[in-house]
């Protein structure tokens, strides 16, 4: 991982730590390649969390699914952590 994704990750945390009390509930938002594969992967990185709420939205042209996924996280570094395992998405937008 290279130093601006380090830089990105150590400044969403802190703003995160400032901004909140943990646990808190949080939504995550990707947009990912609408394939079965990288779809099941991105779900399957919250299954360690009671009660996820995920929702997702297909485009038009089907090509893409946009996901948003709300759950109360016990702190900001496990925030970040989810944002890494995302990130080994191919092609995975994260908003």
């Amino acid at each position: 991982m290279n130093n601006d994704n380090n830089d990105f990750y150590e400044r969403l945390e802190k703003q995160l730590s400032d901004s909140s009390s943990w646990p808190s509930l949080y939504r995550f938002k990707f947009i990912i390649k609408s394939e079965i594969n990288d779809i099941d992967q991105l779900k399957s990185i919250f299954n360690d969390i009671k009660n996820v709420d995920i929702s997702y939205r297909v485009s038009s042209n089907k090509k893409f699914t946009s996901f948003s996924i709300t759950a109360v996280m016990k702190s900001p570094s496990v925030i970040i952590k989810k944002y890494k395992l995302a990130s080994k998405i191919n092609g995975i937008i994260s908003l």
